[in-house]
């Protein structure tokens, strides 16, 4: 009865996040109006008021991995709450291939896949500040601290959600994280990636530049560890 209880108020903890992520001007895409950040990643993390990372935190907290995203010089792309829900929606749906009464929770996270979630954090790290006046459109590849390949990429958009206005002549800019699963070759169309290849998430907050290092926060409708 405690784990059920434990599972609800969670699932209940994402779901409100969620919500309340939807009124928060903060988390719409682009780079931040004041970039720097006199706090640590983590914490800049934990400050958020509406709460949008509690269940990332908590499994970082659990499997012992706080001092990975507060390394000194790095870049985290931060997934959220969000991601974690999409994650464990992917699992339910795996395991009630086999079980239709099996459910994943975040519970199920803790229990099972700490060790999988301190290892597989680091595809969301690489050991270099990866601030956005670095990045170009075209984008380049990174190594991330699992010895794997990803892209960034500093594109225009022209979508309305993203803030382009057809009667400006800003057109707005947003950061893209791209994870390869395959090796790819230095000559590349970023844009032109997908599935097998790679996949593209959108950054929807660039640029926090904490005490600590620099943050990305993924789009709330990324997979968390991309699994698929």
């Amino acid at each position: 009865m405690k784990k059920i209880i434990v599972n609800i108020a969670c699932l209940l903890g994402i779901i409100v996040a969620i919500s309340s992520c939807k009124k928060n001007d903060y988390f719409v895409g682009g780079d931040l109006h004041n970039p720097k950040i006199n706090m640590t990643t983590y914490d800049w993390m934990k400050s958020n008021k509406y709460g949008v990372f509690d269940t990332v935190l908590m499994l970082i907290d659990k499997a012992g991995v706080k001092d990975k995203i507060n390394a000194q010089g790095i870049t985290f792309f931060a997934p959220t709450d969000y991601d974690v829900y999409n994650y464990v929606q992917a699992r339910t749906r795996q395991v009630q291939k086999v079980d239709p009464k099996k459910m994943w929770t975040v519970d199920s996270i803790m229990k099972y896949e700490l060790g999988r979630f301190a290892d597989s954090i680091d595809m969301y790290i690489t050991k270099e500040q990866l601030t956005n006046d670095r990045l170009t459109a075209a984008g380049k590849k990174y190594k991330n601290n699992k010895g794997g390949n990803f892209i960034i990429s500093y594109e225009e958009t022209r979508d309305p959600a993203l803030g382009y206005n057809e009667n400006s002549t800003v057109i707005p800019r947003v950061v893209l994280f791209t994870y390869l699963y395959q090796a790819i070759g230095d000559v590349f169309d970023v844009k032109s990636i997908v599935p097998p290849v790679g996949s593209r998430t959108l950054v929807q907050t660039s640029n926090a530049q904490t005490t600590t290092g620099v943050v990305h926060v993924l789009s709330n409708s990324h997979v968390l560890f991309y699994y698929r």
